[in-house]
This record gives C-alpha cells, structure tokens and sequence, in this order.
C-alpha cells in the first residue's frame, strides 16, 4: 500500500522523513582529506555536529567568538542537530565535562536541537541501570537549566536500553519529567547504544529496540545514533526511526572505502589486492554495478570537486570516474570517495521515499537487504510491523 510521505519540524525547518543526518566533525574540511564542503554537491539535507569538537582551541575560540554555522560549515536554511560528545568525553582519561557546560556550548553552537548528556554502554556492560539513570539525572539538569535560560533550542533526550521492560521504563523516567517540567521532552528523542549491536552482529535486537521505541512513542520524531550504514539505515527506518546519522561516508573514505546502493563497500586501494587481476576484476565489478543502476534506478555521479553530473553511459567516463575513486599512492582522492559516499547515502534515503510512495517498499528493501547479512533481520523487522 502507498504511504504518504510526512514532514517533521526541527526548530524552524521542515524535514521530511526519512531522512539523513550527515556526521561532521569541525575540521574534517580539510584536515581529513575533504577539499570542500560537500552539502550542495551531494544533496545533504541535514548535518550533525559533536559538542566535543568545541573543547578544542580553535573552535572553543570561535565558539567565544559568535560561531556562525553558515560562515563556518557553509550549511544555512537547514537542520542542525549537535550531539552530546559522551562517547568522546569518555574517552579521555577524566571526564570534568558537566552536562551545564554541554548545554552551554549546545546553546552557542546555534544547532536547532541539542543531545542530552548521556552515558551509552556496550550490550555487556555491567552498569547499564546506573548509565541509564546518570542519562536521566543529566535529562533533568539539562531541562531545568535551559527552562531558566529561557533557551528556544529543542532538548533531545537519549533513550538506552536492549530489551522492551527497560526501554519501558527508561521513557516512563523521561515522561514524569516532561510532566514536572510542563515540557514537550518525548517530541523529539534519539535512541543510543544501538551501534554495538549491529556490529557485533546482532541486528535484530537492535531492530527490536527500535520497534519498541515506536511502539511506546508512537507520534514522536525519533532519531537512532550511528545507524547510519548504507544497509543498516534502511533498516532503521523500517523498524520505526524517522532519521538516523552517519559519519561512516568520511571515515570509510579514509580507509579507501566507497559504497554502492544496495551493496557492501568496495576497497579502492590499490596496494590492498594480491594481484594486478584482482584489482582489475574488482574495478570491473564496480563499474558494471554504477551501469547497471544507472540503467535500472536513474543513479548517477558527479565531479566531487566542480559538482558536475557525469554520464554513466558513457564506459570511458565510467572508467575515469572509478579511478578518481581509487588511492594508487596513499589517499589522495579522500574527497572524491568521501562525496561518493554521501551522495549515495543520500541517493538510498530519496529511493526509499519513492518506494514508500509507489507502494513497493518491501520489495524495494528486499531488493537491498536479502542477499546480505542484514536480510534476516529485515525478515524480523516485517514480523515486527504485522
């Protein structure tokens, strides 16, 4: 059955659903092998950024400064969401961060919706009720101190947990705050600690986790952090998420890896194959797949550094466009892979749209997902809408 498709509001934007939120970390541009922003070029409709990256001296300056998104990221008129950091300020040997100074630079950073300071944990950890309950005492300071400020900026709460009781209970904790502070909490919520799971292998659980958070806030915008693989993505909107991020567009680049819809990526190293063949064949395989969904799906490529729409007819502008993918040195061609990437992270999102619309979504993530690790999952995932 067709689906229309919905629009959600974050700050004054409209966005519609599903939708994608490119991870960016400040600096990436071009410390990271980026040679410009990528957002026009590759269609991006919605970036994330990391408080975190505003502890660090420039950007803590800027920050002091009046940080400008448009002047500084070259993104305006769109949704901004800024995450929390956790998982980077866990990393560092003592955490002095407190969650007024998240929220302070949240603020600042004039993102449309600022992440809770949370506590994410691993499937095994041995303290997930104590994270869970430090996220919920930090919901709370982050709630009361924005009610005080008089701050417009939406607050998004993280919801943990790998099983429906605690997931139950975790949303029940973040309705009696909502309650007590007379504030739209559950309107827009992210679900955390779900990257474990799918990469150790155990999609369905955080298929399930994704399902019961629908389940229970059914009318709320939900957003699932790092789901954002080209496979993985597709499976979180089916299981009930309206956005997800990604920041694997970047870093796989910098492992030389790019990606195809509907497959898994492919190195583009030179160096990293046995054999002159084996490289050769792998090039070979790439291109036949960019032709055959061009043909069967209207995919195309760009010049990722003129932002010029290439034709993949064409098997000589196919085969300049590969190798401006590939690393025969170290990584230098970073950026093409990087916009590769995107642009095709970007080009899922807007198929999945059209296949909600057409009425054949099933087919269309059948299409995508049964020949990969992930096609049994997404079997779980119909079992779970019926």
């Amino acid at each position: 059955m067709a689906a229309p498709l919905r629009n959600i509001h974050i700050g004054p934007h409209s966005l519609r659903v599903p939708a994608l939120f490119a991870s960016y970390r400040l600096g990436d541009f071009p410390t990271s092998g980026l040679k410009k922003f990528p957002w026009g070029m590759t269609q991006t409709e919605a970036i994330l950024i990391n408080a975190y990256d505003f502890t660090q001296r420039k950007y803590k300056l800027a920050l002091s400064n009046g940080w400008d998104p448009e002047r500084y990221l070259k993104f305006k008129d769109r949704p901004i969401l800024i995450d929390s950091g956790a998982y980077y300020f866990r990393k560092d040997p003592r955490i002095s961060v407190t969650p007024s100074d998240i929220l302070d630079i949240e603020i600042r950073s004039q993102a449309d919706v600022g992440v809770v300071l949370d506590h994410p944990f691993p499937p095994e950890a041995p303290d997930k009720a104590a994270r869970i309950s430090t996220t919920i005492r930090n919901t709370e300071s982050m709630l009361k101190r924005l009610q005080e400020l008089g701050g417009e900026m939406t607050l998004m709460p993280v919801i943990h947990g790998h099983d429906p009781k605690t997931i139950k209970n975790c949303i029940g904790r973040l309705r009696k705050l909502a309650d007590r502070y007379h504030a739209p909490l559950l309107d827009h919520v992210g679900i955390g600690s779900l990257a474990p799971l799918a990469q150790r292998g155990d999609a369905k659980l955080a298929v399930e986790v994704v399902h019961a958070v629908r389940t229970e806030l059914p009318d709320s915008q939900i957003h699932c952090f790092s789901m954002g693989s080209g496979l993985l993505m597709l499976l979180a909107y089916f299981s009930g998420a309206d956005t997800v991020d990604s920041q694997s567009w970047i870093v796989s680049a910098g492992f030389k890896l790019a990606q195809l819809p509907g497959h898994y990526v492919m190195r583009m190293g030179k160096r990293e194959f046995n054999d002159e063949s084996k490289f050769r064949a792998a090039m070979t395989r790439f291109r036949a797949r960019m032709a055959k969904l061009a043909d069967e799906e209207g995919f195309s490529v760009k010049d990722w550094l003129t932002g010029t729409k290439l034709d993949l007819t064409d098997r000589a502008t196919r085969v300049r466009y590969v190798e401006s993918l590939v690393d025969l040195k170290s990584n230098e061609h970073v950026h093409n892979r990087a916009c590769h990437n995107l642009w095709t992270y970007n080009f899922e999102v807007r198929q999945y749209r059209a296949a909600m619309q057409r009425g054949c979504l099933e087919d269309f993530l059948f299409s995508r997902l049964a020949a990969t690790r992930y096609g049994s999952a997404f079997e779980h995932a119909k079992t779970l809408r019926l």
